[in-house]
């Protein structure tokens, strides 16, 4: 595992909590996705997105659909586009830093992602009706 200072702090829990926002997040992943396979790098980022929470004294933060789904796009983004640099994959995908009109929505209601079963579990997202 390469010993980038912000996957360092992310790992030990160690990270400023005001420093670690969706684009960081995203940083984390793409560097474990870069290194193992998808289920490794998503047990791997969970593990570690729950430790952190936890020690920042917000566990309630941690929402699981939010996070397996960023993963699979990250992962599939990544697929895309083999071996480009994470500012230029984002570059090319500026879906995946957009919350509210961004590749998430494309999948997921508001609704879906605000039911309390979604936040403790992954839940596939409903049939779209567009």
């Amino acid at each position: 595992m390469s010993r980038d200072p912000l996957v360092e702090a992310f790992e030990s829990a160690t990270l400023d909590a005001s420093e670690f926002h969706h684009r960081q997040h995203l940083y984390v992943a793409w560097c474990y996705l870069g290194e193992m396979s998808a289920e490794d790098a998503l047990a791997r980022y969970v593990g570690g997105l729950k430790r952190l929470t936890q020690k920042l004294g917000v566990p309630e933060k941690f929402h699981a659909t939010i996070t397996w789904a960023y993963v699979a796009l990250l992962d599939d983004a990544m697929q895309r586009a083999p071996g480009v640099s994470f500012d230029e994959l984002l570059a090319q995908n500026p879906g995946l830093l957009d919350h509210q009109a961004g590749d998430l929505r494309r999948y997921y209601s508001q609704a879906e992602l605000d039911a309390p079963e979604a936040r403790v579990r992954f839940v596939l997202p409903g049939p779209r009706v567009d």
